[in-house]
């Protein structure tokens, strides 16, 4: 979590001398792991830029099945708990910084780098289960009838930072595609190698 919170810091110092400069800026809508998904704003001063990415969405649903019975042995409890998913709110946001290598009529070929993260609430249900005793065969749970089903929510976070290569196209009448491949690392360490980004943008200056 320190390398997220020194990454968003820096960013948000180089970001606030790019507002001070000559600016394009552009609205419109990105995809991606570092990028973050949904509406986002980038700027350009010269050959440096950021863009703000944020978004949400509502994704699952609450109609859960709790199966009865459970064949299993779970250490010969006599009472579990079993836990399954509702629906789930995500939000995302991101911010990246751009350094443009090469611009011209066609597009922009730049580089980029950045962190997003994301936080999810989960509504979990919850069901109690005790054990069926079942001499001379496997043992089972079914559902404690007189135990109702309960309710709690869950708060779940990650974040994401990565680096690599994107190119802006000209599509024409200030509409601009940029197609990005980073290379990320995520809060557990792992590496994941190149997955696309994609936005598509308006410029009005």
């Amino acid at each position: 979590m320190n390398r997220f919170r020194i990454t968003l810091l820096l960013a948000m110092l180089v970001f606030g001398s790019l507002l001070m400069a000559e600016t394009s800026r552009a609205l419109g809508l990105h995809f991606g792991t570092v990028s973050a998904n949904g509406f986002s704003y980038r700027q350009f001063s010269g050959k440096q830029g950021f863009q703000a990415t944020i978004g949400a969405i509502s994704l699952g649903s609450d109609d859960v099945y709790f199966y009865s019975p459970m064949y299993d042995n779970y250490g010969g409890a006599s009472q579990v708990t079993f836990t399954e998913d509702g629906h789930r709110a995500n939000v995302n946001f991101g911010l990246n910084y751009l350094y443009a290598l090469g611009d011209n009529p066609t597009g922009r070929f730049y580089l980029l780098g950045g962190a997003s993260y994301l936080l999810s609430r989960i509504k979990q249900f919850e069901q109690d289960y005790e054990l069926q005793s079942n001499v001379g065969s496997e043992d089972y749970y079914t559902i404690l009838n007189n135990h109702p089903q309960r309710t709690k929510w869950k708060n779940e976070g990650s974040y994401y930072l990565g680096a690599g290569l994107g190119f802006e196209l000209n599509l024409g009448r200030n509409f601009r595609w940029a197609i990005e491949m980073p290379l990320t690392l995520n809060q557990d360490g792992d590496i994941m190698m190149y997955i696309p980004q994609t936005g598509l943008y308006y410029y009005f200056d």
